[in-house]
Order: C-alpha cells, then sequence, then structure tokens
C-alpha cells in the first residue's frame, strides 16, 4: 500500500493513498504505516486518512494494532481528514476511546502536532 510521511512539529505524519481499507488489505495497510513510522524518530503518530472512502472491521483491527505499537515506543497516536463514511464508522465503534480523532488536519497539527 502507498503511504508517505513527513515529521510535523512532535509528530510523524503517515498519509494513507487509498481509496478502501479492508479485509484484502488491512495487514498490506498495518505493515505499510508502521514500517513508514519506523523510518522517523520517535514521535507521535498523526494517520492522514483524507483519501480513504471506506473502511471495514478488519481495518479498525488494523489501526489499534498500530495504536499499541505507537504505545510501545512511548508515544500517541491520532487520526485526521475523515470521509464523512469513515467518520460514521470511527463513530459507531468509539475509536475516539481509545485515540484522538480530528476532522481536519490543520485541527490535528495545531493541537496534537504542536504547531502554530
Amino acid at each position: 500500500m502507498r503511504v508517505s510521511s513527513e515529521k510535523k512539529g512532535t509528530c510523524v505524519v503517515v498519509d494513507v493513498a487509498a481509496s478502501e481499507v479492508d479485509l484484502a488489505v488491512a495487514d498490506d495497510f498495518k505493515d505499510s504505516v508502521l514500517e513508514e513510522y519506523g523510518k522517523h524518530p520517535a514521535g507521535d503518530l498523526l494517520l492522514g486518512l483524507g483519501q480513504v472512502r471506506f473502511m471495514d472491521s478488519k481495518a479498525i483491527g488494523a489501526m489499534v494494532s498500530i495504536n499499541k505499537a505507537v504505545h510501545r515506543r512511548g508515544c500517541r497516536m491520532a487520526i485526521c481528514d475523515l470521509h464523512p463514511h469513515v467518520q460514521k464508522i470511527v463513530d459507531v465503534v468509539t475509536l475516539g476511546t481509545i485515540f484522538d480523532v480530528f476532522v481536519n488536519r490543520q485541527e490535528a497539527l495545531r493541537v496534537f502536532c504542536k504547531m502554530p
């Protein structure tokens, strides 16, 4: 799966370049995000999901696994740029209790990554 990353403030921002994250690609999603995140020194993970239009329960499980890996590094995870369908899934499964959820990147960078 194509992902890209950059360091922004206290965060590593990893953007996912896929329209769907489901059973067929969930393991690749998790592995690709963690590999990209691991290229940077420790920092909180901001996962940009702006291109993702659909996620299933396997993708949610992958995000929980990513969150656990981030916590093992002593860091936190947040997600941002959610499509309305993905936002609905996040709300239904109450992922906001597991990691921070931001509607847009600007708010996430300001609040989570401590950027002006």
